[in-house]
């Protein structure tokens, strides 16, 4: 049994005042309702410069990221170093384009995991409900209970200082959100006539499950998605910025932050921490932003 398919219609008028109705794809009309979407057209622009200026810092930055001496200790913004330098005399512009590629890959990644942990246990959870769906909440509010910090850091200590432990000490703190939604999601769906058809026709469970359930809950399970990454970002600069994050000498926006705090309470210019917090900014507001116009877009509830 074939999921429902939800296919808009474009109305043309010819000059005759004949209208065809056209029928397009869910992705053909959402891509063009993002279009029209302004700040996540802008948000796009943002993330695509952000992208380019990652893959960018692989191969090429104005100065060695972690060279010391590039300048004499604390220098302030000019033509020749854009952003400044650290005390150490690293150039600052150097270490946030390199920054850029652990908080891209920590929100990435993050998101991924998160996906395939939070989907599977929310499919699950939905449809067999009965004491399957018992336990799974049961252990989803236990996760609740404890500060998320406190999982994070705790599970950075136990497993040890490196990006993929920060990655799985993140993705243990935000994974309830995704199981959460997509149980709420898999718990209607289950009951509509496509999926009782499937069922009464022997189907398999998991190709109820990821053939009909999952296609139909893929617009709010896209959109949490989108949010869940500036959250993973975010939570990376904070542990950085605690000193619980990526090991020193690697960039981090966090780190950068964090030495950038220091410098401003020993009384020199903020120009330190003022980048790093407004490249952290940009980039959780264009996440957002984008994550909002994919809602609006390609979730087809929102056209009623």
């Amino acid at each position: 049994m074939a999921t429902t398919t939800y296919m808009p219609e474009v109305v043309t008028e010819y000059a005759g005042g004949t209208v065809a109705r056209e029928q397009v794809s869910l992705w053909r009309d959402g891509l063009r309702r993002l279009r029209r979407n302004k700040l996540a057209v802008v948000a796009m622009g943002f993330l695509a410069f952000l992208a380019v200026v990652t893959v960018v810092s692989l191969f090429w930055t104005p100065y060695p990221p972690n060279a010391i001496g590039t300048c004499q200790g604390y220098t302030f913004p000019s033509p020749k170093h854009l952003m400044g330098c650290d005390d150490l005399g690293r150039d600052l512009l150097s270490r946030v384009m390199v920054g850029s590629q652990v908080s891209l890959v920590v929100g990435l990644a993050t998101a991924f995991v998160v996906l395939v942990v939070g989907v599977v246990v929310g499919l699950v959870a939905g449809y067999m409900r009965g004491w399957v769906d018992t336990v799974i909440s049961v252990i989803i509010n236990i996760f609740y209970g404890v500060p998320p910090l406190l999982i994070a850091i705790s599970l950075y200590v136990l497993l040890g200082a490196s990006l993929v432990n920060i990655i799985i000490a993140i993705s243990a703190t935000v994974w309830m959100d995704m199981a959460r939604l997509v149980r709420g999601q898999s718990l209607s769906i289950r009951e509509r006539e496509f999926v009782e058809a499937a069922r009464a026709s022997g189907t398999k469970t998991s190709k109820i499950l990821f053939a009909h359930i999952f296609p139909n809950a893929l617009g709010p399970i896209i959109v949490q998605a989108t949010f869940i990454i500036p959250i993973a970002i975010l939570t990376a600069a904070f542990l950085t910025f605690l000193g619980f994050g990526v090991p020193p000498p690697q960039a981090d926006w966090g780190g950068i932050a964090s030495e950038g705090f220091s410098a401003l309470a020993s009384g020199f210019d903020p120009y330190i921490l003022l980048f790093p917090a407004i490249a952290i900014s940009l980039t959780l507001l264009a996440f957002n932003f984008f994550g909002d116009g994919l809602r609006d877009a390609f979730d087809p509830r929102q056209k009623r």
